[in-house]
């Protein structure tokens, strides 16, 4: 049997879903749910009860701890699984939990991974941060790093000899219990166990998130020193592969360093050249354009540069082209270079198995619909991978990112556009501006009408500064085409 401990204050607008899917659990075997109402005023409990849950009420301690920790006191299972108010379940979690604890007996939990309701901006980063640190930790330590809450389970048995959450100073239905656990058996994480939570912890200003990240840093680096550095000794007399993990660590983790920014920066050279601006004698600059062609926006920005006798340089996404053939042609016709954007614009396009065949199939279409092979590629949102760096390479191209940008979707004007654009600027850098959105047309984000208004002044202020405009290949000393 499977016990699911849900704590909840106050959940009247997250619970229904949640309680929902997992009512709609696939799973053919016993499972109860226990809903731990933690003080709540509005109708928690008695959508816990219209859905068949058991309600316990907690009220001596409003926190989300002491209220887990409730529940799985009341729990009834082998497993007990922690869940959250504001999640939603698939249909297959259970499933997966079950085998997974029939298929490993060494394990004595296993933990998952979440992807948000409403995802923030900087959602992808977080999941590749999250992932890429669990499975290293997994493997060096036996058990994940970065435990979510919203989905681990643990077998009964070894919660209660640990005495459970309580007594953990430290996130203690997270790190804390994944710790504590750790020391019976294996922890194991499962990417597959995926669920769908709220983002509405993080749903703050940046500045805010960050102070939230600082301050749970601060938090571990204190637990961790008062933990693990007292017990390192007798830590790294266990076994001799705990005695090569401890002494690998740093390593280890200056390793994730090096991945996450040379696959996040635009201009990190760690997995091979990236060309992002130039130093040039004479004041000389750039303009680029992403995500095109995108109809209308794209041509009036080839008007505004007709008009003021300048070239740039377009990245062209695959299917844009497809989309819009004329436009495409008309970018070379009028002297302007294209470049290779990739075909599908998917987001983590440099970690995905077919980044080879879209690198690809991308300068076939533009070589079929123009008649020219580009020699520049420009990764989608600057990601990147030594294995894409390789297929670069080998299709003959060289990598083009950027050293100026402006943030064209959150600018509440065109004139902060431009001041944002002008202030960067130096001989040399590689402007990037967008004529669309990724694959998107006919959107609010497509719009790019702010871009096409902002351009005028960007131009004219550079060169009121004294610039010359030149194209990426100019620019890089570079041939703009293959053939």
């Amino acid at each position: 049997m499977i016990s699911i401990v849900i704590p909840a204050l106050n959940e009247e607008k997250y619970l229904p879903d949640c309680l929902k899917s997992l009512r709609n659990q696939d799973y053919k075997g016993e499972y109860e749910i226990i809903v731990v109402d933690n003080g709540s005023t509005d109708d928690t409990a008695s959508i816990a009860h219209k859905f068949g849950a058991q309600v316990i009420p907690c009220l001596r301690n409003q926190s989300v701890f002491y209220a887990r920790q409730v529940g799985a006191d009341a729990a009834s299972g082998d497993i007990i699984a922690q869940a959250d108010a504001d999640t939603i379940y698939p249909g297959d979690w259970l499933i997966k939990i079950a085998h997974h604890f029939a298929s490993h007996p060494e394990a004595v939990a296993i933990a998952g991974r979440f992807i948000y309701r409403e995802p923030t901006p900087l959602a992808k980063t977080e999941y590749f941060l999250r992932h890429t640190i669990n499975r290293a930790t997994a493997v060096l330590f036996g058990r994940p790093l970065l435990v979510s809450g919203a989905t681990f389970a643990f077998r009964r048995r070894a919660f209660l000899a640990i005495n459970g959450y309580r007594g953990i100073s430290y996130s203690p239905d997270q790190y804390g219990i994944s710790g504590r656990l750790s020391k019976l058996g294996k922890v194991s994480y499962n990417s597959d166990l995926c669920v769908l939570t709220s983002s509405r912890s993080v749903q703050k200003p940046a500045i805010f998130v960050i102070m939230d990240v600082l301050a749970h840093l601060t938090h571990w680096a204190i637990y961790f020193s008062k933990y693990y550095l007292s017990t390192a000794q007798e830590f790294t007399k266990k076994t001799r592969s705990r005695r090569i993990a401890v002494r690998l660590s740093p390593a280890v983790v200056l390793i994730i360093v090096l991945i996450v920014y040379g696959y996040f920066i635009p201009t990190s050279p760690v997995f091979g050249k990236v060309y992002y601006k130039a130093n040039p004698a004479e004041k000389v600059i750039a303009l680029t354009f992403d995500d095109g062609p995108n109809e209308p926006y794209t041509s009036e920005i080839l008007d505004i540069l007709a008009s003021q006798n300048v070239k740039a340089t377009f990245f062209v996404i695959g299917k844009n082209v497809v989309l819009y053939p004329e436009t495409a042609k008309r970018i070379v016709a009028e002297g302007h270079v294209l470049g290779n954007h990739s075909y599908s614009h998917n987001a983590n396009h440099a970690l995905t198995q077919n980044s080879s065949k879209d690198l690809t199939l991308a300068q076939s279409v533009v070589f079929n619909t123009t008649g020219v092979k580009p020699h520049l590629y420009r990764p989608p949102h600057g990601k990147k991978t030594p294995w894409e760096l390789q297929q670069v390479r080998k299709e003959g191209l060289i990598e083009v990112t950027w050293s100026v940008s402006a943030s064209e979707l959150n600018a509440h004007s065109p004139v902060a556009v431009a001041q944002e654009i002008v202030s960067k600027a130096d001989p040399g850098e590689i402007i990037l501006l967008h004529d669309g959105y990724g694959t998107l047309h006919n959107s609010s984000k497509s719009d790019k009408s702010l871009t096409v208004k902002a351009l005028p002044l960007i131009i004219e202020q550079l060169q009121a500064k004294g610039y010359r405009f030149v194209t990426v290949p100019e620019l890089l000393n570079v041939p703009a085409y293959n053939n």
